[in-house]
């Protein structure tokens, strides 16, 4: 005979039974007093109390001495208003020992008893490592944060489109320093072009930079310098459809040490040495401006001589070699022309062609340093605008220290007048159309519009014709900006004083040379 068909109802008991014995989750029945009428296996595991020691006793025999009875208070509260409730309690196991159970239980009711609650049950499974994993990850997140909040160095996150999303107070200390939005995007260009083109190497490859130094110049202040590093790190997406795909975001972390410290004593051992070797090429300048001078004074009579002993000779006709006067002209030419030979060797040599780069902020600040004292004693008051960014010229730095200690020696002179009152300098560093421009105004008398041509000239001085004092240095200067392919120039438009315009080349970044080169 075929054996018999069990019908619907007694399959579905049939595999509810095997799938509530075999389940992970610990699963108890208790009726409405708590007591416990069911315990499952994997309830057995977790909790380590066999069935026959649990049913008939109440559930609070898993009630660990630390669970607030304000957790209980709203676990019933919610089981006799005919609601689910689910969350984490403090259970004890048979040993003693406590566990973190993930705990959700639900009123049961039977068609019979619609309106009477008759049992409960209860789910729960443990906790415990995903509790010690959460609370770890929770510290160590706050450790971080802690760290971060109180260490000297700046540090931001920044976004694939460039956002500041997590900053400490150190670097919002730099946004307020520097009056700027995001010192974040001035250090990344700054870096971009000091490097060229190994920076966009490392930013397409997401390659580390590490401890790459970057000037700010802030007016009105001191410089500051900060060692930068820039790393990348990738955040995996925490959405669904990301559990097993590779969905991630790249994040750059900027961290600034402030060296400032550090480079102010080097720059003083620096600014030592850098006024030895401005003197000594101050020196060689003049002693090549009284050279050229005494040469340029005697040529002009060993010209006359020469013309003059040519003269004689053809006077004197053939009997010139004894000729007491052609021989005396002879002689006087022979001797002018030594005397010139003599003081050429003696010139210093002209300095070498510029052949490094060089920032304009830096150079401009040493100067100030040089001639603190002699604004001092002036009375002059200087304005300070330094591009917080600003490319290199290529250069030599000294010539270049050179040129402006002269612009502002010149300026100081121009208002150190008996009587003159408004004694105010101001220097002011931009870039425009591939060129770095430097302005040096002063609130001077200022130069006669018939003066501006002839102050650039070997040997002039407006103190001849009493005007501003200017002129003075001025023949140098040109030379330095020329040698520099430069251009020096009075701006004509301003008033209330006199404003020099000094313009140079911006530096190509070595991405830049390549790609001229191609």
């Amino acid at each position: 005979m075929p054996a018999p068909v069990p019908t619907p109802t007694i399959f579905a008991d049939a595999v509810f039974h095997y799938a509530v014995e075999q389940s992970a989750i610990a699963i108890s029945i208790t009726d409405q007093h708590a007591n416990i009428l069911y315990v499952n296996p994997a309830f057995c595991a977790i909790t380590g109390y066999p069935a026959d020691e649990v049913v008939g006793h109440k559930q609070s025999l898993l009630s660990y001495k630390s669970t607030p009875k304000a957790v209980y208070q709203e676990l019933w509260g919610a089981l006799k208003s005919g609601r689910s409730w689910s969350g984490r309690l403090l259970n004890r196991r048979r040993d003693g020992s406590p566990y973190v159970a993930e705990l959700t239980v639900t009123p049961l009711k039977t068609p019979e008893h619609e309106e009477e609650e008759i049992n409960y049950l209860g789910m729960h499974w443990d906790a415990t490592e995903e509790h010690r994993l959460a609370r770890q990850l929770a510290n160590h997140k706050q450790l971080i944060e802690s760290v971060i909040s109180v260490a000297p160095v700046a540090v931001a996150l920044l976004d694939v489109d460039g956002r500041v999303v997590l900053d400490n107070p150190a670097y919002r200390r730099i946004v307020a320093e520097m009056k700027v939005a995001e010192p974040a995007h001035a250090v990344i260009e700054s870096l971009r072009h000091d490097l060229g083109e190994s920076f966009d190497r490392s930013f397409a490859s997401r390659r580390a930079l590490l401890n790459q130094e970057v000037r700010f110049d802030l007016a009105g202040g001191e410089p500051r310098w900060y060692a930068c590093s820039l790393s990348w790190f990738e955040e995996h997406h925490t959405s669904p459809d990301a559990f097993y795909g590779d969905g991630c975001s790249d994040y750059l972390l900027l961290v600034m040490h402030d060296i400032s410290a550090s480079k102010r004593q080097q720059e003083a051992l620096r600014l030592a040495a850098m006024r030895a070797m401005l003197s000594e090429g101050e020196l060689n300048q003049s002693l090549r401006e009284a050279l050229s001078g005494a040469v340029f004074q005697l040529q002009g009579p060993v010209n006359l001589i020469s013309a003059a002993a040519g003269l004689q000779r053809r006077r004197a006709g053939p009997g010139a070699g004894s000729d007491p006067l052609a021989k005396a002209l002879s002689e006087a030419q022979r001797a002018g022309e030594q005397a010139i030979s003599t003081l050429q060797a003696a010139m210093p040599p002209e300095p070498e062609e510029p052949a490094g780069p060089v920032n304009l902020n830096e150079v401009l600040r040493d100067v100030l340093m040089l001639e603190t004292d002699a604004l001092l004693s002036a009375g002059v008051t200087v304005d300070w605008h330094p591009a917080h960014i600003l490319p290199s010229v290529q250069g030599d730095p000294t010539a270049l220290r050179t040129l402006f200690r002269q612009l502002v020696a010149n300026a100081i002179e121009a208002m150190n007048v008996r009587g003159w009152k408004e004694r105010g300098l101001v220097l002011r560093t931009h870039t425009r159309d591939g060129q770095v421009e430097v302005e040096v105004t002063d609130t001077g008398p200022g130069i006669p519009e018939a003066l501006r041509i002839k102050v650039f000239e070997p040997f002039f001085s407006t103190k001849k014709a009493r005007a501003a004092g200017r002129g003075v240095g001025l023949s140098l200067a040109q030379e330095i900006v020329s040698r520099h392919r430069g251009v020096l120039e009075i701006d004509g438009e301003h008033t209330g004083g006199c404003r020099l315009l000094v313009s140079f080349p911006a530096r190509r970044s070595a991405a830049a040379d390549q790609e001229v080169g191609r």
